[in-house]
């Protein structure tokens, strides 16, 4: 796996960031939506959210803002891309490619990324993407990802331990549940989908490092495939 961070000067919310340069867009969650339309979920920090409001109504990039929570200065807004915005869009070659957006954000300078990809290949697609549609690419830095962290008894890396017992111990995985993934991103000090992300690697990696070694040792002793063995056994 490869971490790249980079810059696009994306014409996502350009004019609305141009406008009230004070704002600052904290990338939530993206969604591909009937496989033609793609919803964005963000976080703005601004001291002028009405300027901002007005000039995202005039932005031909987005459809009309939603907003879904307030926390301070901070307003989470839902959207949906169309126009320019919509054609061109990395997100969806990203999901496609295997790759995964840790952190993005935008201010009048651009859109920032930290992205994961399988490898350079993948990477190389989404610039070439760029490139063909004039969306100016900025690339910052480059570097191999490897698990340094230890891996404990179940196959964990510290990371995923650290995620797992968070979840736990903040109440995510209660019922009713008594935190966001949101909120369980925040304490972990990530995004929301690289929390997603380490979350359901985590939860893999216990399945098929307890559960699938306990089945299969099953099987051995009993000298059968299971389909085979009667009820009473």
């Amino acid at each position: 796996m490869i971490v790249v961070e980079f810059t696009l000067d994306h014409p996502i919310l350009r004019r609305a960031l141009q406008r009230e340069p004070g704002t600052k867009i904290v990338w939530e969650r993206s969604d591909a939506v009937d496989g033609d339309r793609v919803r964005l979920l963000v976080w703005a920090e601004s001291d002028e959210f009405e300027t901002f409001e007005r000039a995202a109504e005039e932005d031909p990039t987005v459809e009309s803002l939603s907003v879904v929570a307030t926390a301070g200065s901070r307003r989470l807004y839902q959207t949906e891309l169309r126009g320019e915005g919509l054609a061109t869009s990395i997100y969806p070659l990203v999901v496609e490619e295997g790759g995964v957006i840790h952190e993005l954000t935008a201010t009048h300078d651009g859109w920032q990324f930290r992205a994961e990809f399988p490898d350079r290949e993948s990477f190389a697609r989404c610039h070439a993407f760029c490139r063909e549609r004039d969306v100016d690419f900025e690339f910052h830095r480059l570097f191999e990802e490897r698990e340094t962290a230890s891996v404990d008894e179940y196959g964990l890396t510290d990371e995923q331990r650290e995620t797992l017992l968070a979840a736990v111990s903040s109440g995510y995985l209660e019922i009713p549940r008594e935190q966001s993934l949101s909120e369980l991103a925040d304490e972990l000090g990530i995004s929301g989908n690289a929390a997603s992300e380490r979350f359901r690697r985590a939860v893999k990696t216990l399945v098929e490092n307890v559960l699938s070694p306990v089945d299969e040792r099953k099987r051995a002793s009993d000298g059968r495939p299971e389909q085979e063995r009667s009820p009473a056994s």
